[in-house]
């Protein structure tokens, strides 16, 4: 009688623990607050957890291919040109056409100090509706007696050993494109918090604007992806003028 009741409590238990998560998971679609919606590009904000620093997800339709936005976000070189207050980004080691270990300064207004982000970032894609995701990782220590990482000098940066997120680039045909870029970084230091806020706001809108602008280029327009018999992005062919 004691082992039935125990294996009574236990179901209950597992029941409970599955239910309060698939709610966690299914309601988390939901929390999302709209704080700005202008020049076609939605801003939305959420508090994850305990932290009192609110992830951001900026939401924006682009006339363009799928092929030429992710051309953009792949050319590591170029974050200055589109991402918001981005400075000197460096790809440090291409594992593969799609994987990527790369560094970039965040530049913040006098006299607070930049930060820095070694990251780590990887697009897969899906075989069934054609959705590209681009995870987006920090990894602080990443050239720390790392023989692949080129010689790098030391900074006065505070290096930020806390974000994380995705580009969600979803086809709706092969001229127009719905971006969704989620994000949660913790700046770490002790920055105001009406600072953050007003960062988590801009950051988002003024980097989706820049992404509109700089896919336009030519040399991106003219990228065309190649994929394999297995689903995995191969490399750019470029698009031959007729």
């Amino acid at each position: 009688m004691r082992t039935l009741f125990k294996l009574i409590l236990l179901l209950m238990a597992i029941f409970f623990s599955s239910f309060i998560a698939a709610g966690a998971i299914a309601g988390s679609e939901y929390d999302w607050k709209m704080v700005r919606d202008e020049d076609g590009i939605q801003i939305y904000l959420k508090k994850i957890w305990a932290d009192e620093i609110q992830t951001f997800r900026g939401v924006i339709h682009i006339n363009s291919s799928i092929d030429s936005i992710l051309a953009v976000i792949l050319d590591i070189n170029a974050c200055a040109e589109w991402v918001h207050h981005c400075k000197a980004p460096l790809l440090l080691v291409k594992k593969s056409f799609s994987e990527c270990y790369h560094y970039q300064i965040h530049q913040l207004p006098f006299p607070l100090q930049n930060r820095e982000f070694f990251f780590h970032s990887k697009a897969t894609r899906s075989p069934h509706t054609g959705t590209i995701s681009i995870q987006v990782n920090v990894i602080p220590d990443f050239c720390v007696d790392n023989d692949l990482c080129p010689a790098f000098p030391d900074t006065n940066y505070i290096r930020v050993d806390h974000s994380h997120g995705e580009y969600l680039l979803e086809p709706i045909n092969k001229n127009q494109t719905r971006v969704t870029w989620t994000h949660h970084t913790n700046p770490g230091g002790h920055l105001p918090e009406w600072l953050i806020n007003s960062l988590i706001k801009k950051m988002p809108f003024y980097t989706l604007q820049g992404l509109r602008k700089q896919v336009f280029q030519n040399k991106y327009q003219k990228k065309r992806l190649r994929v394999n018999s297995q689903g995995e992005l191969v490399k750019f062919d470029e698009l031959k003028k007729e």
